[in-house]
């Protein structure tokens, strides 16, 4: 089976969330997330506790409280924005569009494994390479690593036969 295609910096968007909740699920770390953000979060909570009683105890202060609190609370939003910022920022600039993902591709694919090529290279993979496989509605993702993979995007494989063909090779729904 062969077929051709072109991915999109959608395609990478896509596939850094999927590859996130892997690496999330592999390293368990929502548990480890929750016990970091408690510890975080008590002494925000014993501020904030704080702040209220000096603001019930000082009635004369409110004013400077209030410009205390707001300034946090501005810095806080900021803070969150400029890590956006800079996720964008790095996102526009992770792919140029000279490079091989973005470029056309070709995978051959048969029961031994796949060939992929493109203009500025060529690699072989046997199926027992990856280490997972997972898909979605738009794309197959053939892990060679555990936050690395192949993108093969489902309406260049061809016909539902071709894609339960390519599924079966992969593993793609196996643990």
């Amino acid at each position: 089976m062969r077929f051709s295609f072109k991915l999109s910096k959608q395609d990478l968007a896509i596939f850094h969330k999927l590859a996130n909740r892997r690496l999330t699920a592999i390293s368990k770390a929502n548990s480890k997330l929750l016990v970091a953000n408690l510890i975080a979060w008590i002494p925000l909570g014993i501020a904030m506790a704080a702040y209220a009683a000096m603001y019930r105890k000082y009635p004369d202060l409110t004013h400077d409280l209030n410009v205390v609190l707001a300034a946090v609370v501005s810095g806080g939003v900021l803070l969150v924005l400029s890590m956006l910022y800079k996720q964008h920022i790095y996102r526009s600039a992770v792919l140029s569009e000279d490079g091989w993902f973005l470029a056309d591709q070709t995978i051959e694919a048969d029961s031994e494994g796949l060939k992929i090529e493109s203009a500025t290279s060529r690699a072989s993979y046997k199926w027992s390479s990856f280490v997972h496989s997972a898909e979605d509605a738009r794309n197959f993702y053939l892990f060679v690593d555990n936050a690395q993979a192949l993108i093969a995007p489902k309406a260049a494989v061809g016909s539902p036969d071709q894609l339960a063909q390519f599924r079966s090779w992969s593993r793609i729904g196996e643990p």
